[in-house]
């Protein structure tokens, strides 16, 4: 069966076309494309007219790759952004009038998702999946049953929230910390068990893997599984903190798109092996894409092999 899966995000908008056969995935075709869909969501709590455009435009192009790469099954699901905003019905109506119905997903689902992809991508069980979004951070583990949290610190919510300036200044940075550190701090003192074997993903985690590789074409095979330590992470984060906005559009590695939320993103990333005492993260090009393929077409049989 060949399954389209569309992932609606704060930040981004992402798709997966797959076969399913016999429990296993073969990727055909992965595509990402950044509409900041959430753009204003944290100030005003309503998605933007502009936002919702280029977003149904961008949904539209997935729909025709669908329909040329013969997909017999389509699933779409909103996270953060969606299930924040007070006009959230007018994007899925806009949705529904170009044929897609959508899944609004709470955090638990998302997280869910998320340990699905990453623990199949990276063929691991017992690690904690941290997922770095631009509205909320997901976190998920197994221990007797799946432990999901959902937390509302993402890569743009908090560059939207604390960064005023082009050039980071400590200040900004020390904020984001903090305000990262009590809203997990509950969290991870609740949970001894946590496992300290942290799996990333999300364009936070890959793009910080492509800016440590210095790669100027993106390469899946290269960020899959690539190690980052928390040393490398503390480099790039000290890199990139005294650059204009511009100076960090020509950096390798990084999407210009994404150059204005990656420091709020890093800091995220960079706190949580703190807290945990990590001295690691490994990435994962896997992610909640192909888990919600696991959840939908393979354990929820959904679709049937042929």
């Amino acid at each position: 069966m060949r399954c389209s899966v569309i992932d609606i995000g704060t930040n981004s908008i992402r798709h997966l076309i797959c076969d399913v056969k016999n429990g296993e995935i073969r990727q055909i075709k992965k595509d990402v494309k950044i509409t900041r869909l959430g753009e204003s969501v944290s100030k005003s709590d309503k998605l933007s007219n502009d936002a919702i455009a280029r977003s149904v435009n961008t949904i539209k192009e997935y729909l025709d790759d669908a329909k040329n790469y013969e997909a017999q099954s389509i699933y779409a699901f909103a996270t953060s952004a969606v299930r924040d905003a007070k006009n959230s019905s007018y994007v899925i109506d806009e949705l529904l009038n170009i044929g897609l119905d959508v899944d609004i997903v709470d955090g638990e689902t998302e997280s869910l998702y998320g340990y699905l992809g990453a623990s199949y991508g990276i063929k691991k069980n017992d690690v904690l999946v941290m997922d770095v979004g631009g509205g909320s951070t997901e976190f998920s583990y197994f221990k007797d049953d799946l432990i999901k949290r959902s937390f509302d610190i993402g890569a743009l919510r908090l560059t939207e929230k604390f960064i005023k300036s082009d050039h980071i200044s400590v200040d900004e940075y020390n904020n984001i910390r903090l305000y990262v550190t009590d809203m997990l701090t509950p969290f991870i003192g609740d949970n001894e068990d946590i496992p300290r074997d942290i799996v990333g993903i999300g364009g936070t985690i890959t793009t910080l893997a492509a800016m440590s590789q210095d790669l100027r074409i993106y390469s899946r095979e290269l960020i899959h599984g690539y190690v980052l330590k928390k040393s490398e992470i503390k480099r790039l984060l000290d890199l990139m903190m005294p650059l204009s906005l511009d100076e960090r559009k020509l950096l390798n590695g990084l999407q210009p798109e994404r150059a204005d939320i990656i420091v709020a993103g890093t800091i995220i990333v960079y706190t949580v092996l703190e807290l945990l005492n990590c001295t690691s993260v490994t990435v994962s090009e896997w992610d909640n894409l192909e888990g919600a393929v696991v959840e939908k077409f393979i354990r929820g049989n959904d679709c049937k092999d042929k």
